[in-house]
């Protein structure tokens, strides 16, 4: 390829217009076109002011190759040092070395792998029904570490959930977040306590509804409302 040949590659490759180099350069557009028809190239006092324009390194212009840059003065000893080697020794050494940047890459992996945590109250105690508990007793709480989200930093605790009455959006052993307030809205899930026994359910209104059809609604009218306490709203699970 030659150096015109090159120039109107790159003015392709970048979405550059002739126009636009005559005007940079102060070359007419006419001598331009002339380099494009008779595949010549332009007067060598005039390429530095074109590699300019093109974004693109002189003995890149010329050459179409980049000169590579020199090696860091720890790199040079390096290679100093191989190259006193007898060939066996650099196959050698060649191998450590790979070694070494395969179990380097290994950490990096196991680090960019890992999650930031922060650390939630949890309860010993499972929701679901009939667990017996209540939230406000200090002594059934324990800390756990979880994942460092947007909704384990908005959340007050985390609980574990017993059984499939949730199922098929929360299943048995799963730990979902919480934040506290006394009151959800209709169709949000939230943690209720009804005499003691804690239940995560979708709030409806005059009743607490199972997600999984095989249970029954629990309806408040079968209760004392003193007995009925809404805990907080279920904003995400681990």
């Amino acid at each position: 390829m030659t150096i015109s040949q090159r120039i109107f590659f790159i003015l392709k490759q970048k979405g550059k217009k002739q126009r636009e180099l005559a005007e940079y350069t102060g070359i007419s557009t006419s001598a331009i076109s002339a380099w494009n028809k008779n595949n010549t190239n332009p007067a060598a006092e005039s390429l530095s002011t074109i590699a300019d324009f093109l974004e693109v390194s002189l003995e890149y212009l010329v050459t179409g190759k980049e000169k590579s840059p020199p090696l860091p003065e720890d790199e040079l000893e390096l290679l100093k040092y191989y190259k006193e080697l007898p060939d066996r020794e650099q196959q050698r050494l060649i191998g450590r070395a790979s070694a070494l940047a395969e179990v380097y890459k290994e950490q990096v992996e196991a680090e960019e792998l890992e999650e930031p945590t922060i650390k939630i109250r949890h309860s010993y105690y499972k929701v679901s029904a009939g667990t017996g508990y209540n939230l406000n007793d200090g002594d059934q709480w324990d800390t756990i570490e979880v994942p460092d989200t947007p909704e384990a930093n908005k959340a007050d605790f985390a609980l574990t959930i017993s059984g499939d009455s949730m199922e098929p959006v929360y299943y048995d052993g799963d730990i979902v977040l919480v934040k506290s307030q006394p009151a959800i809205d209709n169709g949000e899930i939230g943690i209720f306590i009804i005499e003691d026994n804690g239940y995560i359910k979708k709030y409806g209104g005059d009743k607490l509804i199972s997600l999984n059809a095989k249970y029954d609604d629990i309806m408040f009218s079968d209760y004392d409302p003193d007995d009925i306490r809404c805990m907080g709203l279920v904003i995400g699970r681990i």
